[in-house]
């Protein structure tokens, strides 16, 4: 079997985009086109490679296999690329990572620090955005990996590292609860509250505590901005539930301090680092991984006692 590795190109885009209308937008190619390549490459291999009468692009068994040869093979590609640049001394790639709002701060500062004094000809991107869009991204390897808090089971997505981290609730030092050693979901479900937006993970798993706990939770006030949930509970006095090392300055400084909730579905939460199943890396992305499993993570476990 002779396979054209440049037609699987014209595949794998009209997977990704859905439609060879938009993969051909991608290519700058006629939809025709596209579609000749992909016949031709069906001819190659003898088989179907796309389901029929659908107007969404919906691969066969085969055209699945096929996508994950050429996935597999894009890795091998960059991994040589890699190691032969190191091998001169060249020491230049590129890595992407896609992060939630909730792990900014300087702890995630220092991590990259480290990684561009050690890689300082390596170009490096860093997408802020919320685990269903992470996944998404992993997937489709536009990112290398990502970094979430309790993400929902894929097949295809594997966690490399992971760091327990509590949610707590956060609140102004002046706030009448502050003094409390422990706050129920009940607690929570009287007050006040500025919660992250429900495409976020944190969102789901605190919905996810009030639905079992038998309540519903309606903040007055929603954003993907940690900035700006802590600014509402120390201006406003309103509550707001991160893990404490998205606050970690606040913390120290006073201004807000952290209660936990003592309710098992927030003590419980934990922090990935996510890659897609069965990709390979370069030696730099090995090395950002690692520093992102010995920096970062530990960071996570910050000590509200």
């Amino acid at each position: 079997m002779k396979i054209t590795d440049d037609r699987i190109r014209f595949l794998f885009e009209a997977w990704r985009c859905g439609s060879m209308r938009a993969a051909a937008d991608i290519l700058d190619l006629a939809p025709s086109s596209i579609s000749r390549q992909i016949a031709q490459l069906e001819a190659e291999t003898g088989t179907s490679l796309i389901e029929p009468g659908r107007r969404e692009i919906r691969l066969t068994d085969a055209g699945h296999a096929v996508i994950d040869y050429y996935r597999a093979r894009q890795s091998s590609v960059e991994v040589l690329e890699a190691q032969l640049l190191d091998l001169a001394a060249a020491r230049a790639g590129h890595a992407e990572i896609a992060i939630g709002e909730g792990f900014l701060g300087p702890d995630f500062h220092e991590t990259l620090d480290g990684f561009i004094n050690t890689y300082p000809g390596i170009t490096l991107s860093v997408s802020v955005t919320d685990t269903t869009k992470m996944i998404r991204l992993l997937l489709d390897d536009e990112v290398h990996f990502g970094v979430a808090f309790n993400p929902v089971s894929h097949p295809h997505v594997v966690s490399r590292y992971r760091a327990a981290l509590p949610l707590v609730a956060i609140l102004s030092a002046h706030h009448r609860l502050a003094q409390r050693s422990s706050l129920s979901m009940e607690d929570l479900g009287m007050e006040s509250l500025a919660l992250m937006g429900p495409n976020f993970r944190i969102r789901q798993l605190i919905d996810e505590a009030a639905t079992n706990n038998g309540l519903r939770i309606s903040p007055i006030f929603t954003s993907n901005s940690i900035a700006l949930l802590t600014h509402m509970a120390r201006a406003h006095g309103l509550i707001t539930v991160l893990p404490a090392f998205s606050v970690s300055a606040e913390l120290a400084s006073g201004e807000l301090v952290a209660v936990p909730v003592a309710t098992p579905e927030l003590q419980a939460v934990y922090v990935h680092l996510l890659a897609r199943r069965g990709r390979r890396f370069a030696p730099h992305l090995n090395e950002l991984a690692d520093l992102i499993r010995k920096r970062l993570l530990p960071s996570a476990r910050v000590s509200i006692g």
